[in-house]
């Protein structure tokens, strides 16, 4: 079959940047000529089946506690939004478009409308909240954007100066995107959590791969839930 990318994109419930990326990375049976796809509907229907069955076992796996009690929804935040390392930029509004571009899986038009938005929360006031650590954010939700929040983690190549509370550069960002006020307050306390525990920073500032992050997000994140029963 032949049919625009637009369309597949839309039929599979993905933005048109992951169904090409998909394409190019062979995980998807589809070939492109232009702005065209060719696939077998066989083919599609099948791969279809087995992604939505894999992706039904991630969100399930995710959306646990250890124990079966309730979410990780730091945890899984941070693995939405993925772990990247040495993020180049030599000011403020540079790191920050930097790590805008590592955002998985959104088109352009929004990364460049998230980009202005955290700018402007910039001139309002700092988000580096001292330690070495910034977490950029949005003043409002964007819930036209995405459906689920994330929080991309970005270590970067050099300290810059955010004009933090402690007057301390940063070099750590914390990227956190909401689809509402209440996900946003809700994920910005348990990473405050993390946060203000000195052995976390000094874990965070050794800059550790994304492995162990999530592990050690995960071991805290479990604590905070228990006090919590």
């Amino acid at each position: 079959m032949r049919r625009a990318l637009t369309e597949i994109a839309n039929d599979l419930g993905l933005n048109l940047d992951t169904l090409d990326r998909w394409i190019r990375q062979g995980k998807i049976p589809v070939s492109r000529q232009g702005s065209i796809g060719i696939y077998s509907e066989s083919d599609l229907n099948r791969w279809s089946e087995k992604h939505r069955k894999h992706q039904s076992l991630e969100d399930t796996i995710d959306a646990k506690k250890v124990g079966g009690v309730s979410e990780l929804i730091l945890l899984s935040a941070l693995k939405r939004g993925g772990i990247f390392h040495n993020i180049a930029g030599n000011s403020k509004d540079e790191v920050i478009a930097a790590a805008v571009d590592t955002i998985p899986d959104f088109p352009q038009k929004d990364r460049d409308q998230i980009y202005l938005q955290l700018i402007e929360r910039e001139s309002l006031a700092s988000t580096g909240i001292g330690k070495g650590v910034a977490i950029p954010h949005p003043r409002n939700p964007i819930a036209r954007s995405i459906t689920e929040p994330m929080i991309t983690t970005c270590f970067l190549q050099n300290s810059i100066d955010f004009d933090a509370i402690d007057g301390r550069a940063v070099s750590v960002l914390f990227v956190l995107l909401s689809p509402s006020v209440e996900s946003h307050l809700n994920l910005l306390s348990r990473l405050s959590f993390c946060l203000r525990d000195a052995n976390f920073i000094e874990f965070i500032h050794q800059k550790p791969d994304a492995d162990l992050i999530l592990q050690r997000v995960q071991d805290v994140e479990s604590s905070i839930d228990k006090k919590e029963m």
